[in-house]
């Protein structure tokens, strides 16, 4: 048991250090002040629109259903690697105090979020009830009560190799946490509140009992680490090198066209590498599009002129800076080094492609407010960020280059 008891610590213990080795890089001064400024301009936006609000407006729907997909996204962490399907395997019978701590230690990270996530609804949910923030300690404390549950309900269900009874168990999970939740934010009849409450421990004791004898199903455990690593993984890539990440390369044949168009001269080596490495590899071209369809999404929705062109400098600003690490993507290949090509003409090439990259964003957030019918905003959007692709090519990004040479 004590063997145990060392191998958790020793797992913890890395899993901390690898998380603060990379949080270092992704909460820089930098994206800490864009991230400032856009909860203060976030903030002042949705505190007026709450004060247009009234009673009509269904809040506690609303709540239900946020709080009811974050409380069904409950994954386990488990901190299991590849090899322990053959180490630990015969000390499985062992292992329970093992997993009740990754159980627990799951629950007090993942309460953060809904700490916060209520905290942000509390003024819409004040405003339309009339009910003041001191419900808030009581909504919080029923919201904990449902992360402990769907904590242990999807420890039970991972015992089940089927991964259409874990879609199955999402679904459910979702409808129960949300009907719970609109009752009591409703303050519906408790006989009503109560009567869903014991189906939810119904539900538990039914899991519990039909999985009682089953093994742990180590494969499909060491999937889910290995894959919730590796989300994390991707999100630092975004303003770190990883080396633990290994991004996928897509062919996508229909932007062939485009990139034939480039000439086949030594200056455009560097230019060739880095355009085909953002339009083919998972994690930039990824990064570049649910960035640019998230934003343009914002602007066609919003009826606000300042808020719009911020909206858009900010979404280039992460897009740009994000896009920074692929600098050295081929530095540790040595087929590059074999290149007669300056290190100078390596710089300037990364710089155009990140600046006509900000350049069709810039096109595409225009476009957005075009077609939303606010042609001034487009035209302002269109100039501010030709300017902001600029400037950030030609001023930031050599800054931030610099430091990669030393």
């Amino acid at each position: 048991m004590r063997n145990i008891d060392e191998i958790w610590k020793t797992r913890v213990v890395e899993y901390n250090a690898e998380l603060r080795k990379y949080l270092r890089y992704m909460f820089n001064d930098h994206l800490l002040f864009v991230l400032i400024f856009a909860l203060g301009g976030g903030a002042f936006t949705y505190n007026q629109w709450v004060s247009t609000l009234d009673s009509s407006f269904p809040a506690p729907f609303i709540m239900a259903v946020i709080l009811g997909l974050i409380l069904s996204w409950s994954p386990v962490y488990t901190f299991l690697r590849e090899a322990d399907a053959v180490f630990l395997l015969p000390l499985e019978s062992r292992m329970k105090g093992f997993f009740q701590k990754g159980i627990w230690v799951s629950f007090l990270s993942q309460s953060y979020i809904l700490l916060l996530v209520l905290a942000a609804m509390m003024p819409m949910y004040v405003k339309v009830t009339d009910r003041g923030f001191q419900s808030f300690f009581v909504i919080l404390v029923i919201l904990l009560a449902l992360k402990v549950w769907n904590l242990y309900v999807r420890w039970y269900t991972l015992k089940n190799q089927e991964r259409e009874a874990h879609f199955v168990d999402y679904f459910i999970r979702f409808a129960l946490n949300a009907v719970f939740l609109y009752m009591v934010l409703s303050e519906a009849s408790m006989v009503l509140v109560g009567a869903v409450a014991l189906i939810l421990i119904g539900y538990l004791i039914y899991f519990q009992f039909s999985v009682k004898g089953k093994s742990l199903k180590w494969d499909v455990l060491i999937t889910l680490e290995e894959q919730r690593m590796l989300l994390f993984y991707r999100l630092a890539n975004m303003f770190t090198d990883v080396p633990k990440l290994k991004g996928k390369v897509h062919r996508r044949k229909w932007l062939d066209a485009f990139l034939n168009s480039m000439k086949y001269d030594q200056k455009q080596t560097y230019k060739f590498l880095y355009v085909r490495s953002l339009l083919r590899t998972s994690e930039y071209y990824g990064l570049y599009i649910r960035l640019s369809l998230i934003s343009m999404a914002i602007l066609f929705f919003s009826d606000s002129l300042w808020i719009c062109t911020l909206t858009g400098l900010l979404f280039m600003y992460l897009t740009g800076f994000q896009l920074i690490p692929m600098y050295k993507r081929f530095d540790y290949k040595i087929w590059v080094s074999l290149y007669p090509v300056a290190e100078s003409v390596k710089k300037q090439s990364f710089q155009q492609v990140v600046q006509w990259s900000l350049i069709v964003q810039a096109v595409l957030f225009s476009l957005a407010l075009a077609l939303s019918g606010q042609f001034l905003g487009a035209g302002i959007q269109l100039a501010a960020g030709l300017l902001f692709a600029f400037a950030f090519s030609q001023f930031y990004l050599i800054q931030r280059l610099k430091k990669f040479e030393y």
